[in-house]
């Protein structure tokens, strides 16, 4: 079966691309530019998080629970020895960037929901490199061998994926039983 313009566009795949471009622009403008650029990143953020939260199914309290899980993997590496990051512990321009993220998350690996071995794999794959480009952009300051750093954001980011998959799976439930109690 081939797949059209018309049913890719469908699938919400253009929601899901769109959501990704712009959550480069909000990496990049808090990773890249860090304190120095957030006036400009804070309105990128913030338009990421009114776009993920006009999205049907958007749930702020998992929202939260993603944001502070993000937060608490921060600290652990930190509190390991792996990284310093530019501008303290938990500088506000990290903070703005796990307030984009966590909204993004949410709307565009939503297909992530119940998948836990290709979330774990999303998230070994992806989330060291994000730590290696921002380190190479002076965002950090690595403080062990680059192989333990990426070790360490490896297994974290494989259980903050794996979490983030069962939290959506989880709210995906919440909302077919709600919309069933409505119908019903």
């Amino acid at each position: 079966m081939s797949l059209t313009v018309t049913g890719w566009l469908a699938k919400d795949n253009v929601r899901r691309l769109a959501g990704l471009v712009w959550f480069d622009l909000v990496w990049f403008s808090t990773v890249a530019g860090r304190s120095e650029w957030l006036p400009m990143a804070l309105p990128i953020v913030a338009v990421q998080i009114y776009l993920s939260s006009t999205r049907q199914g958007f749930n702020w309290l998992l929202y939260v629970q993603l944001l502070v899980l993000g937060l608490v993997l921060e600290s652990t590496v930190i509190a390991l020895g792996i990284l310093d990051f530019t501008g303290g512990w938990l500088p506000l321009w990290l903070i703005a960037l796990w307030l984009g993220f966590a909204a993004m998350v949410t709307t565009t690996l939503d297909w992530l929901s119940g998948r836990y071995i290709l979330a774990a794999l999303v998230g070994v794959a992806s989330g060291p490199l994000t730590y290696a480009i921002g380190s190479r952009l002076g965002a950090a300051e690595l403080l062990v061998d680059e192989y333990l750093m990426w070790v360490t954001y490896g297994l974290l980011w494989a259980i903050y994926m794996v979490i983030f998959a069962f939290l959506m799976q989880r709210n995906a439930t919440a909302l077919a039983t709600a919309k069933e109690q409505s119908d019903g």
